[in-house]
């Protein structure tokens, strides 16, 4: 699915519509990372979550180190509803809020994807190398969950539980950014109760090839 990067004329009003990603708190510890209280504007936060829950077409994927239920949305250009996701302006948006994050350029080329985590499923400690794959941003919604509800995401300083350092509430359309590598430790804690929702955005880097990563939305 490609979408021109070229900002037109009302592309601003669909952008006020979908995002605010705009407040951006820079952290450095473990490793650098930053966390957004707003993601979504209130209202598309309120549409997608709902979308998201009444959805049938989850898919389970289950390795030794994780299970989910999970997505892609390049399958669903046909929900008008929440087409304001993958709309240019918004994607260039959110891109451009990375590359001042992280001061770093980004390939145009993003991958969002949605996660579902029920009772008993998490992701054990790890890091993601994948080549090309620089950032990622994770976007949490939920209609409220107790501290008690577990699938916390949470940053590690290292490779064991006891290098435990960071661990965010699942405050709905919040939002959490960090890049990508060798160091970059981090886990879904088990859910206990209910059920947990994200949407995750995934970038490149700016020599990322269009024919290897043709499964990434144009921004």
């Amino acid at each position: 699915m490609t979408v021109s990067a070229t900002t037109k004329v009302g592309d601003n009003i669909i952008v006020d519509k979908v995002i605010a990603f705009e407040t951006v708190v820079r952290k450095n510890v473990p490793y650098p990372h930053v966390v957004s209280p707003q993601f979504y504007t209130e209202r598309f936060a309120e549409t997608l979550l709902t979308w998201l829950e009444s959805e049938p077409t989850w898919r389970l994927k289950a390795t030794p180190h994780y299970a989910q239920y999970e997505f892609g949305f390049s399958e669903f250009k046909h929900c008008t509803e929440i087409q304001g996701l993958w709309d240019g302006a918004v994607l260039a948006r959110v891109r451009g809020g990375v590359e001042r994050a992280f001061g770093i350029a980004v390939s145009s080329r993003i991958n969002i994807s949605a996660h579902k985590s029920i009772p008993g499923q998490h992701a054990y400690i790890h890091t993601d190398k994948v080549p090309c794959e620089t950032h990622r941003i994770v976007v949490q919604l939920n209609r409220g969950r107790a501290d008690d509800s577990g699938g916390n995401l949470i940053l590690l300083k290292g490779s064991k539980p006891a290098d435990m350092d960071v661990v965010f509430k699942q405050t709905s359309n919040s939002a959490v950014g960090f890049g990508l590598g060798a160091k970059s430790y981090h886990a879904v804690g088990r859910v206990n109760t209910g059920i947990r929702f994200t949407v995750i955005y995934t970038f490149l880097s700016d020599t990322a090839t269009d024919d290897k990563y043709n499964y990434f939305i144009a921004s």
